[in-house]
Order: C-alpha cells, then structure tokens, then sequence
C-alpha cells in the first residue's frame, strides 16, 4: 500500500481520496476509522453531558428501556433509541451482537464458540459479550473470519 501525503496551505478543507483496483475489507476498515475521527456522542452521566468520542465506546446496551454506553471506565445514559444508534454507526465498526446491544468492533481482543452456536466476545478491558446466534454469521463477516 502507497501512502502519499501532499501539503498545501492554500487548502480550506482537508480531503482524503483512496485510488484502489477494488475496495476490501481492508480498505473499509480504514474508511471506517477516518470517519470516525472527531465524531462524538452524548451521554449523560450524574445530572452532567457529556461529549465522548466515538473511538472510546466499547458498546451500547438497552436495560429496562434505556439506553447506557460504556467506555473503559465509565458508563454513560444515551439520549437516542438503540435502533437511531445502530442506523448513524452502521458505516463504523460497530455491528448489533445481539437483541440489546451493539459493540465496537475495534474494542474486541477475541471471540469464542459457545454452545447453542452462540459466541462470546472478550473485549480489550476483559469484559465479556454474548453473541446471539443470529448474529454470529454479520459479525464473522465483519471481523474477517
């Protein structure tokens, strides 16, 4: 891969274009971390907002009607409804793993079979996820495997 990098004062606004004979999993996963950069979600967390950078969310999860993200250290109440979440990150890596919560991808250290076909993600703080079992084929895929 050729990395070219061209700077020139005279620019108002940044641009990013990828030449490539076909677009791969590899290719996508780049776009996705460049859209990512400087995007932002808002949580709530103590009666206080705050602003949390997309790259920091390990996952959403729906409990009892609310919604709640989680970064390394702190979790945090979301304003949107699961299904608005997954519809804005659906060009990221961050894919629905089941029912009640979508995960980053790029927060995942491993995967492991389970019984009943299911999966169990271990995330790069040690937590772990279940993968239902409708959802194992979308996440192989996405993960390469």
């Amino acid at each position: 891969m050729k990395v070219t990098i061209i700077e020139d004062p005279n620019i108002n606004e940044t641009e990013i274009s990828i030449v490539c004979s076909k677009m791969t999993s590899e290719i996508h996963d780049i776009v996705s971390k460049i859209s990512a950069v400087g995007l932002t979600l808002t949580g709530e967390k103590e009666g206080e907002t705050f602003l949390i950078p997309i790259k920091e969310i390990f996952y959403f999860e729906s409990v009892d009607g609310n919604i709640f993200f989680y970064t390394e250290n702190e979790t945090y109440e979301a304003t949107a409804k699961l299904y608005k979440i997954e519809e804005e990150l659906k060009n990221l890596q961050f894919a629905r793993i089941s029912k009640t919560v979508i995960a980053n991808l790029d927060k995942m250290l491993s995967i492991k079979k389970t019984e009943n076909s299911r999966l169990v993600a271990t995330l790069i703080n040690k937590e772990k996820l279940v993968v239902s079992r409708q959802y194992v084929p979308q996440i192989k895929k996405k993960l390469g495997v």
